[in-house]
């Protein structure tokens, strides 16, 4: 999957370790590292984490909530799998294994897709083939990004779902994606609720758009009626002249010729 690179595993200082701030991994909650913490102080920890070695140091990989877990527990050692990468294969490493384990939430995953095509050139389809996903998941998770950070934050601090963000990409303005929003945590809907809830919404917005796109309509007529009356008013003085309407698309184009009398 990676280019090629040395594997090495032994147990390493946790005092030694250089947390990564390019880790996709960005929340960590109380409660799953407490539970994690409780189960290394009874078994140890299970899975190695991921470093490669950095002159005396050793720059993390994946592995930061078994690391701080480990910390909590009052360990001073972990054990480690240490790879030479580079920054690319290290990047691809620590997003396939926090995927894998299904670590990382919807929107840091997001992140992390957006982060390998922008900074190490990949494209959507090589990624997918690289955490075994199809592309157009990759695609729908990436499109998330479009929504503001601070819906976005929203989101995740009341643990809504990918589905419930993806309903939310359906309403083109943020003003009104908030006021939504608000009234689905307030309400606490779930993925259903939330989708009737945007679509009488937008059935709704539509509605209005109409109302509004006939009225101006009607106001149209209004105004054409009295320019035309104008008009025969004209006419039955000058009956020479002329009146000409035009539909331009975007606007009404109408003209009205009175010729000149010489002599």
């Amino acid at each position: 999957m990676f280019s090629k690179f040395r594997v090495n595993q032994m147990e390493i200082p946790v005092d030694s370790i250089i947390v990564n701030s390019d880790q996709p991994r960005k929340v960590f909650q109380d409660e799953e590292l407490e539970e994690l913490c409780s189960s290394i102080k009874e078994f140890g920890v299970i899975q190695p984490i991921i470093v490669k070695k950095v002159g005396s140091k050793y720059l993390l990989i994946a592995g930061e909530r078994r690391l701080r877990a480990t910390i909590m527990a009052g360990l001073d050692k972990i054990p480690a799998t240490i790879r030479d990468a580079d920054e690319r294969d290290s990047a691809l490493i620590a997003l396939v294994e926090n995927v894998q384990r299904e670590d990382l939430n919807y929107i840091e995953e997001a992140m992390a897709y957006k982060s390998l095509m922008d900074d190490y050139g990949l494209t959507q389809s090589e990624i997918a083939k690289k955490v075994g996903k199809k592309q157009s998941t990759i695609s729908n998770k990436i499109r998330i990004l479009s929504l503001p950070e601070e819906i976005r934050t929203a989101l995740t601090e009341n643990k809504l779902t990918e589905r419930h963000a993806r309903a939310l990409l359906k309403i083109p303005d943020n003003n009104q994606r908030k006021q939504i929003l608000k009234r689905i945590i307030s309400h606490n809907l779930n993925v259903k609720q939330s989708e009737k809830l945007i679509k009488d919404f937008l059935t709704k917005s539509e509605e209005e758009r109409r109302k509004r796109e006939k009225l101006r309509f009607i106001n149209y007529r209004i105004y054409i009626n009295t320019i035309k009356k104008a008009f025969n008013t004209i006419q039955e003085v000058e009956s020479d002249a002329k009146y000409y309407q035009e539909d331009k698309g975007d606007h009404l184009e109408l003209r009205i010729i009175i010729p000149k009398k010489v002599g």
